[in-house]
């Protein structure tokens, strides 16, 4: 049996969209894992290395969200819509893989910064 994916416990500046959207993927590719032998589906690691990739790089797009240049509220994003497709796949027998694995990587987004806000001001002479 494979372990399961926990989220790393690294320092606040390595923290940036894209360790966060890599980190995604090593998620999901765990999440797939014991999905896979959940139902005793076998999957080879490459296999479900390349299918993960696929996956959620078409969630990012059909999202409107970068995945080449990802944001905060682009991977909450898609992290939300993969939850969704995957709750719809598995049903009941996979809702505490889905939270564990969504509550682990929310460990991370949260300590994402925030996207600065710029607001257009005019300014009479």
């Amino acid at each position: 049996m494979t372990q399961t994916y926990k989220a790393p416990n690294v320092q606040s500046d390595r923290i940036t969209p894209e360790f966060v959207r890599d980190e995604l993927l090593t998620c999901f590719e765990s999440a797939n894992r014991e999905f896979a032998t959940l139902l005793n589906q076998p999957v080879t690691d490459e296999q479900l290395k390349q299918q993960v990739k696929q996956f959620v790089e078409s969630v990012f797009v059909n999202c409107g969200a970068s995945y080449m240049d990802p944001t905060k509220e682009g991977i909450l994003t898609a992290m939300n819509q993969c939850r969704t497709n995957a709750e719809k796949m598995m049903g009941p027998q996979g809702a505490g893989i889905i939270q564990h694995h969504y509550d682990e990587m929310m460990k991370l987004v949260d300590r994402l910064p925030e996207r600065p806000t710029y607001i257009a001001a005019s300014r009479l002479v």
